[in-house]
């Protein structure tokens, strides 16, 4: 016999996607944009359709989260896309290193132009910086990495290793 409070399960984003056009077309039909649907539900104090838009974006957070396939070497991603991803880095990283560190690898198809716009829009301790040195910033990080790996690797590579004497005789005594 079915538990009437058993549990549903949750909604898929797809689903609450949907839930949410549908409000919007109900409810908020006079507004230009989602910003606008947005002010007007809180103005409304629309709890259901806040609720709904606050489980959107969590479940676009962890779908971004969970789904690696973006940073791939041959992955194309739409400049709003792309630009979700570089304010969810920033956003994450408490030290700008880290947060260009970050954008600069998880997006090595996007100019590095673009991404020191993207940068100087969504860190404030980036403000102060002219587009040009976010841009020397990200240059200097790739850079820099690469050359720190590279040297590590000429190292590893080029290291003839012989086999150590043993000083005190042979190993057959």
């Amino acid at each position: 016999m079915a538990d009437s409070h058993s549990v549903n399960p949750s909604p898929t984003l797809p689903e609450l996607e949907a839930a949410l056009a549908k409000m919007v077309h109900e409810r908020y039909f006079e507004a230009e944009s989602d910003d606008e649907a947005e002010l007007q539900a809180l103005a409304a104090k629309d709890c259901e359709y806040l609720m709904t838009r606050i489980r959107c974006l969590e479940l676009s957070l962890k779908a971004a989260d969970d789904d690696l396939a973006w940073i791939g070497p041959a992955a194309r991603s739409s400049p709003a896309q792309s630009l979700r991803r570089i304010k969810a880095l920033c956003g994450r990283y408490p030290d700008l290193f880290s947060a260009v560190q970050a954008v600069a690898v998880t997006h090595p198809g996007v100019s590095r132009e673009m991404l020191a716009m993207a940068v100087k829009q969504f860190r404030r301790d980036a403000e102060a910086y002219t587009q040009e040195d976010l841009v020397g910033l990200l240059t200097c990080v790739t850079n820099g990495a690469l050359q720190a790996f590279e040297a590590v690797l000429r190292t590893r590579k080029g290291a003839d290793r012989k086999a150590a004497a043993l000083p005190w005789g042979k190993s057959t005594d």
